[in-house]
């Protein structure tokens, strides 16, 4: 804190939030107003959130000299103590409505009483005279009517009391909903944050405030639009933000970081690398099946340090990478979920029809795109679209620019494929000292539509981790199929007219030294 030798004019500052960096974990809010100068001066903000960090407060001015910044935490118990008066003198007020209604309602059953007394009176006074000589029918109807004159008055006041009533409660409602917030607004801790500055008299100035607040995430999501006929696929990139602040974040700028500020302003420690060797018995070699997904790490060239396109703009921050939104966005403080949209792209698309079998027996249609954004995509889930409509939501995992990526826009109604394993895991006998293990499979493709279709079709081959164990394909498997690649893929393309049916063979043989032990084969 800075002490100077004049006073410093305080002046109580409207400000608002201009704009937010939101992290994972966190964000950073700038607030900022123009005053106008009056020397020294004092620029008050109020109700910085209670989340907000104490050491975080920064303060910038233009044209102006800082002199120093004090943030004290308060709360709101005595600013709203006039308002929550005026809300208990209402239900004060209320309490004696209420016992003025208690007293009519009694008044209403008393009379609802008196007319079942009359009635019964009415009724006592035909019985008796019924067994007379000369019963007087003349006074029955007057008896009668009286009562229920009484009965009919008595049935409007309490509906109109039960109205008066419901009125009550909900006014009492109302009541007791307003105190229950102001008493938590009271109880929730704030910051009164004073800026003191100099610059010459009768200048205007802009004063920013900038803090960090916890209680703030957000994760990436994905629209894909299909555009077969130019072979293209229009991605909307999408950030939904939720905070807990309880400031009101409207009309601000938003920037979403990937950045974990803690985490990357410290460095990694080296922990030592230990070096040792157990001594283990010689063992015989088992052959053994292994089925895995090989995945090869992607790396792209270099990407540009920034860059806009369709409206978005992207800074590479080093380890880190932050997006700038569209358009300024509502975020209210309550953790209500908000879509915030950073960027359209269209990226070029490679249509197909693919399907492997092995794992699910149909035909999907896929597109094969390229990020040609120069800035990574993060992982999220991506909702898919096409000229039908909706199909539904697929996860992609991050995509670093430049590189390739698969989006699935639905199933083929009129193509069908069926796999039918001819002959598995069935050893086939020694060749040339080795055991020999034959595998066989068919595929049944038939194309129901209109007109003509290619199908890629997949399925993995075992791939050898041994010099002396071979995996060949055999003559008799269909030319359509490429030779498979390094994790063992291999891709049969076939091409069917509209109603046309084909078969694709698949044939490949194991040989392993028959020293290998090869049960589990």
């Amino acid at each position: 804190m800075t002490l100077l030798p004049w006073a410093f004019l305080a002046l109580a500052s409207v400000s608002q939030v201009s704009s937010v960096v939101i992290y994972r974990d966190r964000a950073q809010v700038t607030r900022s107003t123009e005053v106008a100068c009056q020397g020294a001066t004092t620029v008050v903000f109020e109700r910085a959130p209670g989340s907000a960090s104490r050491e975080s407060f920064r303060a910038r001015a233009t044209g102006a000299t800082l002199e120093g910044l004090t943030a004290e935490r308060r709360t709101l118990e005595r600013e709203l103590a006039p308002e929550r008066e005026k809300w208990e003198a209402r239900g004060i007020a209320l309490g004696r409505e209420q016992a003025v209604l208690d007293a009519a309602e009694a008044q209403a059953r008393e009379l609802s009483r008196l007319s079942q007394g009359y009635t019964d009176v009415a009724v006592a006074r035909v019985t008796r005279e019924l067994t007379g000589p000369r019963p007087d029918t003349s006074t029955w109807a007057a008896a009668f009517d009286a009562a229920l004159a009484v009965r009919l008055r008595a049935v409007k006041e309490a509906g109109d009391l039960a109205e008066r009533r419901r009125e009550l409660e909900q006014r009492r409602a109302e009541v007791d909903v307003e105190l229950a917030r102001l008493r938590e607004q009271g109880a929730r801790d704030e910051h009164h944050v004073e800026v003191r500055l100099s610059c010459p008299q009768g200048k205007h100035t802009r004063v920013e405030l900038t803090y960090l607040v916890g209680g703030v995430s957000w994760v990436p999501s994905y629209e894909a639009r299909a555009n077969e006929a130019e072979g293209l696929v229009e991605l909307t990139s999408l950030a939904t933000v939720r905070q807990w602040t309880g400031e009101g974040w409207t009309g601000a700028k938003l920037f979403l970081s990937t950045a974990l500020p803690r985490q990357d302003a410290t460095p990694p420690e080296v922990s030592p690398l230990l070096v040792h060797a157990t001594k283990q018995p010689k063992e015989r070699k088992v052959l053994v099946p292994r089925e895995e997904q090989v995945r090869h790490v992607e790396t792209a060239g270099e990407t540009s340090t920034s860059e806009s396109l369709s409206g978005l703009t992207v800074k590479s921050q080093g380890v880190s990478v932050q997006w700038e939104a569209l358009e300024a966005t509502r975020v209210p403080g309550d953790g209500s979920a908000v879509r915030v949209m950073l960027g359209r792209h269209s990226l070029p698309a490679r249509f197909s029809w693919r399907t492997v079998p092995k794992l699910h027996p149909v035909v999907f249609r896929v597109a094969r795109l390229s990020n040609t954004t120069n800035f990574p995509l993060l992982p999220g889930e991506v909702s898919l679209f096409r000229d039908t409509g909706y199909l539904g939501r697929q996860r992609v995992e991050g995509v670093a620019g430049g590189m390739p990526f698969d989006l699935t826009f639905g199933l083929a109604e009129g193509l069908r494929v069926k796999r039918t394993a001819m002959q598995e895991v069935g050893r086939a006998g020694l060749f040339g000292g080795k055991h020999r293990f034959r595998y066989a499979y068919r595929f049944l493709l038939s194309n129901l539509g209109t007109g003509t279709e290619t199908v890629e079709l997949s399925e993995h081959l075992p791939v050898s981790e041994l010099e002396d164990v071979k995996v060949e394909v055999e003559p008799e498997s269909s030319k359509d199929c490429a030779p498979a690649d390094a994790d063992g893929i291999t891709l049969c393309r076939v091409t069917l007219e509209a109603g046309q049916a084909r078969t694709v063979d698949l044939a490949f043989h194991v040989d392993a030294p028959s020293s290998y032990d090869t049960g589990r084969m």
